[in-house]
């Protein structure tokens, strides 16, 4: 089963430094920026069930401007062009002077419905729990019935503390992203 991962950046990174980071942020802790590995948690999460093939990865996230955030920026840009250098679809979008993402979740919403019309994948994995990915998720599953195809969408997300919300994306069947694959799936450069 062909598998497509997308990852929305910045949900991932959130999401994961307020399931595991310490407060107050420990200087060096993992989780207090985003130090995950695209590639190695979207071989594991496709991994999880026998048959599919990882055959795509896609990356979306907003960038800071140079003027609001050098640091973030430069990270970002880094770790984007690492992305790109492995094969892995980039999107960048922007972050506005209000801290929120512009662009990045209807990207990712748009390229969802083009790869399902594309007949790209059996499999979509979502590593978000923005529910605004919901009517996206539900429109693929219309066109891939009228192409007499069933697909299978999973929303992967970081779980820490119990008393959060733990709701995946709706209409998707929900993954737990714990702290031991979270863990083993650190990226140990340095993007800044």
């Amino acid at each position: 089963m062909n598998t497509i991962v997308f990852f929305d950046g910045q949900n991932l990174y959130h999401l994961a430094k307020n399931a595991w980071s310490p407060y107050p942020h420990i200087p060096g802790s993992p989780y207090g920026y985003p130090s995950y590995d695209v590639e190695r948690l979207a071989a594991r999460l496709v991994a999880r069930v026998p048959g599919r093939t990882l055959s795509q990865i896609r990356f979306y996230t907003g960038v800071p401007s140079p003027g609001a955030s050098q640091l973030w920026h430069g990270f970002w840009n880094n770790k984007l062009r690492y992305l790109g250098s492995k094969g892995i679809y980039v999107y960048r979008g922007r972050i506005n002077p209000g801290g929120q993402e512009k662009g990045v979740d209807v990207s990712l919403a748009i390229d969802l419905i083009q790869l399902t019309y594309d007949q790209a994948y059996d499999t979509a994995v979502i590593v978000s729990q923005d529910h605004d990915f919901g009517p996206a998720v539900a429109l693929a599953r219309r066109i891939a019935v009228t192409q007499g195809r069933s697909l299978q969408f999973e929303s992967a997300y970081p779980v820490g503390n119990p008393a959060k919300n733990h709701r995946g994306i709706p209409g998707t069947r929900w993954v737990a992203i714990d702290k031991v694959m979270y863990d083993s799936c650190i990226d140990p450069t340095d993007y800044r």
